[in-house]
Formats: C-alpha cells, sequence, structure tokens
C-alpha cells in the first residue's frame, strides 16, 4: 500500500474510462524498458476514492486505457 500511496501524493491525478464510468487514477513515470518504451506505476480508484488497483503498465496499453487510443499524452486533471 505505501507503493501506490506513493504514486498518489507524488504522481499526477488522471481521469480514465472504466466500465462506463469516469474514474480518477494517479500515474508516475517509473522509466523506459530496455526497448525505449515508458513504463508507468498507475494506482486506480473506485466512485469513493478508494484504491481499487495497483499495478504497472506499458506506454501503449497505458495510453489505450487513458486516451482511448495509442496517442501518448497525459492530461491531469
Amino acid at each position: 500500500m505505501q507503493g501506490a500511496q506513493d504514486v498518489m501524493q507524488n504522481g499526477y491525478k488522471v481521469e480514465y474510462a472504466y466500465k462506463g464510468e469516469i474514474r480518477t487514477g494517479y500515474v508516475q513515470f517509473m522509466g523506459n524498458n530496455s526497448k525505449g518504451n515508458a513504463k508507468f506505476a498507475f494506482v486506480g480508484t473506485n466512485n469513493e476514492g478508494y484504491i481499487t488497483t495497483f499495478h504497472t503498465e506499458s506506454g501503449k496499453s497505458f495510453w489505450k486505457m487513458l486516451n482511448g487510443e495509442n496517442t501518448p499524452v497525459i492530461n491531469p486533471k
């Protein structure tokens, strides 16, 4: 839980669609993998603000989750 709390305190707050709802999440850049692709720590919350997930995401799947397409842009909320 400490890792997730660190991402929430030091990362960027974002909104994302999940099962028809707009949820709040937090992301933090972790660095690049050996192929140069970005890796992010991600914390997802429910509609009450409780942590529901904490994991790493590769750039490609991360961008699709945030933007609905593979567009490498983070729009903080």
